[in-house]
């Protein structure tokens, strides 16, 4: 019986192929890899953009809010050229927030003590229902 010998060999230039594909699939991969961090970057800093202009107009609201006294508060409202809402009882002051949201701050009078009922925001664009 004639024993044969089956060897694989891998020559030099197989070698260099496959080193040159492995080299081409992990540049691929980090530049992915970079577009993705990229973007992840931009996304936050347009969240902390968001973020930013919300809390500078709350501060605003809330600045205007601790300066008011209960007595004649119209005329203090008026005296900070604010445009309020009196409504129900409640007095609704707004500050945008950006170009698409605004800011409402809603309080009332109670027991001679001004009392926050809402801050929230909402969306400037119109709703159309039936």
């Amino acid at each position: 019986m004639n024993k044969e010998r089956h060897e694989f060999h891998m020559s030099v230039g197989a070698a260099t192929i496959f080193m040159i594909f492995v080299i081409l699939v992990m540049s691929v991969l980090s530049i992915l890899s970079y577009l993705r961090a990229k973007s992840y970057d931009e996304s936050i800093m347009r969240q902390v953009i968001k973020t930013s202009e919300y809390y500078q107009s709350e501060a605003k609201l809330m600045d205007c809010y601790y300066q008011l006294d209960v007595k004649n508060i119209e005329h203090q409202l008026k005296a900070m050229n604010r445009d309020y809402i009196y409504q129900n009882g409640h007095y609704i002051i707004e500050e945008n927030v950006d170009e698409n949201r605004i800011l409402k701050l809603t309080f009332s009078i109670d027991s001679e003590k001004l009392e926050i009922i809402s801050l929230k925001t909402e969306s400037k664009e119109k709703t159309y229902g039936s």
